[in-house]
């Protein structure tokens, strides 16, 4: 492939807010090697979109609405794509589906990229094997290594979002507000997770309300329950299992303002989620609550970044799914204790 060749790309990561942020090392490094090209990205959801809204990484962000089934709607977005005549389609690891393959062929560009299949793999003219255990965001960067991109240093891998200077002033009312100050130390936690597989991702509830008691009885302690407006409900539980009320942020801001709070944030603890990926986007330390998924490949990523989980015979059964397990063994086997001792430590609470 001629680089100079390429003066318009289109980027497919149309699944869930954290594998956005999971792919946003590609959308860098694809700038770095085309910088005069017109980089479009498709995304699944308008949040996912407005993470990176703004960013001079991509030049448009068009949101694929995937509820609508419709010849129609899909007709009309595929002749749209046509007539643009990209030259290069790049996709991402969570995106390998024959629609996402006949998507990228149909939209004519010269050159396509994907994960290797046996029915639809020869759709891509470059084709990318899965073969190892390895990160989600080291499966996206070997779409662009199979092209001759080379990714030079580590701290290109680093995931991120673009927030903009009033959405920093939305975050700092919002503080004011609930009377949290600079002396604080912020800690957040996201007892929510994605839809899929649902609650199998979640720690019980209980068990955060007591991490909560526990993180406000230390000094200067203040703990802030995130989650989208759909987790509301269960941050209210929360907060009523605790004997000390935290602040909520769950469903009160958009979704830019809770990246922006975040990384306020000394710590941020959280089980398997997109809001976790985010942090660890922000550079706000994370310990991360592991059951069934995949850990090797969705941990938050970075340095100070640690994961909890339980190395059973059964777990991680993600790739298994639907998950049929009742009793949840790698989730209820982790204790409020082992979480808010490393909590301490990050911290450095008094004993």
């Amino acid at each position: 492939m001629q680089k100079q060749t390429i003066g318009k790309i289109l980027a497919i990561s149309s699944t869930g807010i954290g594998n956005l942020v999971l792919y946003t090392p590609v959308l860098r490094a694809l700038r770095r090697d085309f910088p005069e090209s017109s980089i479009t990205l498709i995304v699944g959801s308008s949040a996912a979109a407005s993470l990176l809204a703004g960013s001079k990484e991509v030049d448009e962000i068009i949101i694929l609405d995937k509820k609508i089934s419709a010849p129609r709607y899909w007709r009309s977005l595929i002749n749209n794509m046509r007539k643009r005549r990209f030259d290069l389609v790049v996709t991402s690891f969570l995106d390998q589906s024959l629609k996402v393959a006949i998507f990228s062929w149909l939209t004519g560009a010269k050159y396509r990229v994907g994960f290797s299949n046996p029915v639809y793999g020869r759709l891509y003219t470059h084709q990318v094997p899965v073969s190892e255990k390895k990160h989600e965001i080291e499966y996206n960067l070997d779409l662009l290594r199979v092209l001759g991109i080379k990714i030079r240093r580590e701290q290109e891998k680093q995931p991120f979002i673009f927030t903009t200077a009033l959405e920093e002033e939305f975050a700092t009312d919002f503080l004011l507000k609930n009377n949290l100050t600079r002396k604080d130390i912020l800690v957040g936690l996201h007892p929510g997770s994605g839809l899929i597989p649902g609650t199998a991702k979640r720690w019980p509830k209980d068990r955060f309300a007591k991490l909560g008691d526990l993180l406000l009885a230390a000094p200067h302690v203040k703990v802030i329950i995130f989650g989208g407006p759909e987790e509301r409900y269960a941050a209210e539980e929360i907060a009523r299992f605790m004997r000390k009320k935290p602040v909520i942020a769950a469903g009160e801001v958009d979704i830019k303002v809770t990246s922006c709070l975040i990384k306020r944030c000394q710590l941020f603890i959280s089980n398997d989620s997109g809001l976790m990926h985010i942090a660890a986007a922000v550079k706000t330390p994370v310990i991360a609550i592991f059951g069934p998924t995949l850990w090797w490949k969705n941990f938050p990523w970075g340095k100070n970044n640690q994961v909890v989980r339980r190395d059973l015979y059964c777990s991680p059964c993600y790739n298994y799914a639907p998950i049929k397990c009742r009793d949840l063994k790698c989730m209820l086997n982790i204790s409020v204790e082992e979480v808010y001792e490393k909590a301490r430590v990050v911290l450095r609470l008094p004993l």
